[in-house]
């Protein structure tokens, strides 16, 4: 009896992506001393990254894009919550092994890309 059901809905997979790394994307926000830590401004940071995050993994090709999308998610980080350059580099990395960690999750459970 196969216990894994194959779910191919993108908009699932984005949602519970975005769920799983809200939260402690939020906790560290918060222990770093963000300038605008809000939660509305973590959501918005996150939605982004999960976005960038999920069309990158289709798109990339060379080493070249994988810099471009950190220096992206560094820009995004360091102009919505306030944050310094290498902070910025340091939650960039957190958050992307985050969902990382979360995407290889959620494909044990039958959710594919």
């Amino acid at each position: 009896m196969d216990l894994i059901y194959h779910k191919d809905s993108t908009l699932a997979l984005a949602s519970l992506l975005f769920i799983i790394t809200l939260i402690p994307a939020k906790i560290t926000v918060r222990f770093i001393d963000a300038d605008y830590g809000s939660m509305a401004r973590c959501t918005i940071v996150v939605l982004i990254a999960t976005i960038t995050m999920l069309f990158s993994l289709q798109a990339i090709e060379s080493l070249v894009s994988m810099v471009f999308v950190f220096i992206w998610m560094m820009f995004v980080f360091n102009r919505t919550l306030g944050l310094s350059k290498s902070w910025s580099g340091i939650i960039t990395v957190w958050v992307g092994l985050i969902q990382l960690a979360a995407l290889h999750g959620l494909q044990q459970f039958g959710f594919h890309w």
